[in-house]
């Protein structure tokens, strides 16, 4: 098979997976991570080694790679859990190596891994009740009661190799060029493709896609990543694809990753004075390669309109990847993906402030004129026809921002380095676990569109039914105050105002706005 040959198929799902490589295979698309030096770690110290995740996350490989390593060390291995028959026999040699002291590692899908928990909780209680806690403690929003003791579990869903440096990918890259490379290249796109990744600045722009990717904070496995750098080089080379560019592959494929990435694809980047000029193919010098061999405005498409479309569509994509001016470009790829992640970058030194933020956001989802961050205001809506919005929501109650804490999540201790980038934060009050607002990726950009004006009519209902849950249950727990002097704020949230109705001792009530 040839190196190409072998790249192309990597697209191909289940050619991904170790089982079907070769040793040599599998050295050509290692992945390194720190999850190896983790487990290494761990088996040393005698642990017995959950290793689960998706199909495709690398289980397999990653023991095999330390196959000899492992044996040296006397340790009790079960390559694929889906392959045996009888879950008895494997959990009573896991609770032999567990009484002798000795190290275990099990590769194992999460399905299997709760059907061998079954059988643990029949044959051995503490084992079991160990192995759930442990479970449960991976990531962690706060130190744990205590570290781990003979059982350890590294899920490898929880590791993401689109970590922010892109360390891996870059490295990941230059090992597919350099295989393709090592190959006689018959085809001209791909020989165009190869050198152009080999451009710094070029490879700066894929790295970034890749990056905006990892702000989805979506898992994606080995085999995922390995497919979108395999579809992005090799397209051109498959029947379907002929001659496709890279930065033409990079926005077409169905494979997950680079499916997320379509969502930053420059087309939807809008730049009047650039569209026309690169239109009617005025943009001739800059580019780091060739400039374009043909224009939209050419004569050949007069009259074909979507042929026209679809030169433009590409020239401007290679004007983004390929132009010494397509890093400006980059910058018009929204705010909000800038300001979400900025959140988590900086959640430790502006903890307060993030807060703050999200609290006046939250606020904003009722009553969008309200600027109040120092307070959680408790909105109540109703609608009698769930086709149409609230237009009006009630407050009489509220918690105060220092009653209210945000965490982030962190793997524990025993994963200490492992790539991880958090998903989500939580908002719940200080003196107490529960209630607690989960805001994912998805959520904190709604709230940050709301926060920056945008109609909270055009939203998403889940967010607002999601907070109004909330609410019920800080009041149904009583962490929540009535408003001062008996306080009913009426909002308007079509219109964009309130108005607020004071009770008085002889029973009287007024408005003010």
């Amino acid at each position: 098979m040839s190196n190409l040959d072998f790249v192309k198929k990597l697209y191909k799902g289940k050619n991904c997976y170790s089982d079907h490589m070769s040793d040599e295979e599998l050295n050509l698309i290692y992945i390194g991570s720190k999850v190896e030096d983790i487990i290494v770690s761990l088996l040393n110290r005698k642990k017995i080694v959950f290793l689960t995740g998706n199909p495709g996350d690398g289980k397999t490989y990653l023991i095999k790679r330390h196959l000899e390593e492992f044996l040296k060390l006397n340790v009790y291995i079960e390559l694929d859990l889906n392959s045996v028959a009888n879950y008895e026999e494997v959990a009573k040699k896991i609770i032999s190596c567990y009484e002798k002291n000795e190290p275990a590692i099990v590769a194992v899908n999460e399905y299997p891994f709760y059907l061998l928990c079954k059988v643990f909780k029949h044959l051995s209680a503490d084992i079991y009740e160990e192995t759930m806690k442990v479970k449960k403690d991976c990531i962690v929003y706060d130190l744990p009661d205590s570290s781990i003791k003979k059982i350890a579990i590294v899920d490898l869903n929880e590791r993401s190799l689109l970590n922010m440096d892109q360390t891996l990918i870059s490295d990941l890259i230059d090992k597919i060029v350099t295989l393709l490379e090592s190959d006689e290249i018959q085809n001209k796109q791909l020989r165009r493709n190869l050198d152009a990744l080999k451009n710094e600045a070029v490879r700066r722009q894929i790295l970034d896609l890749f990056s905006f990717a990892a702000t989805s904070c979506d898992h994606f496995a080995v085999r995922d990543i390995l497919g979108a750098i395999s579809f992005m080089l090799t397209a051109c080379a498959t029947d379907e694809y002929e001659d496709f560019a890279y930065y033409d592959a990079i926005f077409e494929s169905s494979n997950c990753l680079l499916s997320v990435i379509q969502q930053f694809d420059p087309i939807f980047l809008t730049q009047p004075s650039l569209d026309e000029a690169l239109w009617n193919g005025e943009l001739t010098s800059g580019w780091y390669l060739e400039p374009p061999d043909k224009w939209p405005n050419s004569q050949e498409f007069d009259d074909y309109v979507d042929e026209a479309v679809n030169c433009f569509k590409s020239i401007k994509r290679k004007y983004y990847f390929e132009h010494e001016n397509g890093k400006a470009l980059a910058e018009l790829q929204p705010d909000e993906i800038k300001r979400c992640t900025n959140i988590f970058i900086s959640f430790e030194s502006q903890k307060r402030q993030i807060k703050e933020r999200l609290i006046k956001s939250i606020n904003k989802l009722f009553l969008p004129s309200s600027d109040e961050k120092k307070i959680l205001r408790i909105w109540t809506t109703h609608r009698y026809d769930f086709s149409m919005d609230s237009s009006t929501a009630i407050s009489c109650r509220y918690i105060d921002s220092s009653e209210l804490d945000i965490k982030m999540p962190r793997p524990n201790d025993w994963l200490e380095g492992m790539e991880y980038v958090p998903n989500h934060i939580i908002l719940k009050p200080i003196r107490c676990d529960e209630p607690k607002l989960v805001l994912d990726v998805d959520f904190l950009r709604t709230l940050d569109a709301v926060e920056h004006g945008y109609p909270v009519g055009l939203l998403a209902s889940q967010y607002e039914q999601a907070v109004s849950t909330f609410f019920r249950q800080l009041v149904d727990r009583s962490l929540s105050n009535d408003n001062d002097d008996g306080e009913i704020i009426v909002a308007c949230r079509k219109k964009n105002y309130k108005k607020s109705v004071f009770i008085t001792d002889d029973d009287k009530y007024y408005f003010e706005d």
